[in-house]
């Protein structure tokens, strides 16, 4: 729960989310994990955002 709410108030790179709560600072084997997140979360955001501009 801490990578999603990391991830939701701003941290949208690994190396963000990694300071936050040191995420991938084991064996990094999570890192792909952390990157879907960050897409899942933040991709619909930015298309909304470009939608409403249109």
């Amino acid at each position: 729960m801490d990578i999603i709410n990391a991830i939701v108030n701003g941290a949208v790179t690994v190396e963000a989310v990694k300071k936050q709560t040191y995420a991938t600072m084991g064996s990094g084997c999570c890192i792909q994990q952390v990157e879907r997140l960050i897409e899942c979360l933040c991709i619909p955001a930015q298309q909304k955002r470009r939608n409403k501009s249109r």
